[in-house]
């Protein structure tokens, strides 16, 4: 209480207080559950090694680095981290990201007098680690369908499950919460809803002809409508499927097909198998179509360099310059 009221007689704050206040922001409340608890979690452990009572001004360059050091070795003092295990750079990225959110955030915010709770960001313009080599696996379309051979062997919402999810290009987030309401065989559309979307965004998209037969055929099977989950859990069909369910099922196709799945290829190597067979078209369209909100993100995370690719741009240049 002492280090927070010297710091405000100082116009500044604490790291503690300024966690503390912008944890409670409409910004930080804004975010979805799951991702309001992922953002402390990790906030708690930067502020833990950083001080709650120290004053926000005194930060510099070499904070950043000695958390990115202790990190990286896996210092036993972090909250939260297995002593000794090290971790790569994007883990180490998203926990020093939401200090500088909520630093960039109380140097936006006013308090009742008019004054900025911090005057600036004291990191303003210090790199952060950035993964220099991230894994982004690729599912190919060979080993999909290996996977979709064996998905009834498995379970029998896992080949609809796969199906979807290649032909939709949808986080997992969004697909297995699609209710037959959702679902307009009529028009070929599937309206993915806002709230199950990572980034709230809301569109009524086409579907491939492969998704509308397959969905057809649950609802058959099913003989559900309206608000009926079109993936219900074994245990409630009242509810949609765990994800890690889904994770479980994967898991288990992988081993019957005997295939070694790649390190973090799971569904959304699904993902990026869909981003990167559409490098052929518009940016803009490939990223509506998948509900991506930025095409950067599309571009920079998801749509991978492939060997057919680089040859056909290597042998075959769009035109000639010739001199005029």
């Amino acid at each position: 209480m002492l280090s927070n009221e010297q710091a405000l007689d100082q116009e500044t704050l604490t790291v503690g207080m300024t966690s503390q206040l912008y944890l409670e922001s409409p910004q930080h409340l804004s975010k979805k559950p799951l991702t309001q608890r992922c953002d402390e979690r990790n906030l708690e452990r930067v502020v833990a090694f950083l001080g709650a009572s120290r004053d926000v001004a005194t930060l510099s360059e070499s904070d950043v680095r000695r958390y990115t050091l202790a990190r990286r070795q896996g210092d036993p003092s972090l909250k939260g981290v297995a002593p000794g295990k090290p971790v790569r750079d994007r883990a180490i990225e998203l926990d020093l990201v939401l200090l500088m959110t909520a630093l960039n955030w109380a140097a936006r915010e006013r308090t009742s007098t008019g004054r900025r709770l911090l005057r600036e960001n004291p990191l303003t313009g210090i790199r952060l680690p950035k993964e220099k080599n991230p894994e982004r696996p690729v599912m190919s379309h060979d080993v999909y369908l290996k996977l979709l051979e064996v998905g009834p062997r498995v379970h029998p919402l896992l080949p609809l499950a796969l199906i979807v999810a290649e032909g939709t290009g949808r986080r997992i987030s969004a697909w297995r919460n699609l209710v037959w309401d959702d679902v307009d065989f009529e028009a070929k559309t599937i309206h993915w809803r806002a709230e199950h979307d990572k980034k709230g965004y809301e569109q009524v998209v086409v579907m491939s002809d492969s998704v509308r037969e397959a969905l057809a055929g649950q609802q058959k099977a099913q003989a559900a409508i309206g608000k009926a989950a079109v993936f219900p859990s074994p245990k409630d069909p009242t509810k949609p499927c765990n994800r890690h369910l889904f994770d479980d099922w994967l898991r288990r196709a992988y081993r019957l097909a005997k295939i070694v799945p790649q390190r973090r290829g799971m569904w959304h190597s699904i993902r990026r198998k869909w981003a990167t067979e559409r490098k052929g078209h518009p940016v803009k369209d490939v990223a509506a179509a998948g509900g991506w909100r930025t095409e950067e993100v599309l571009t920079t995370s998801y749509q991978q360099a492939d060997a057919e690719t680089i040859k056909n741009v290597v042998l075959h240049p769009t035109h000639r310059i010739v001199s005029r």
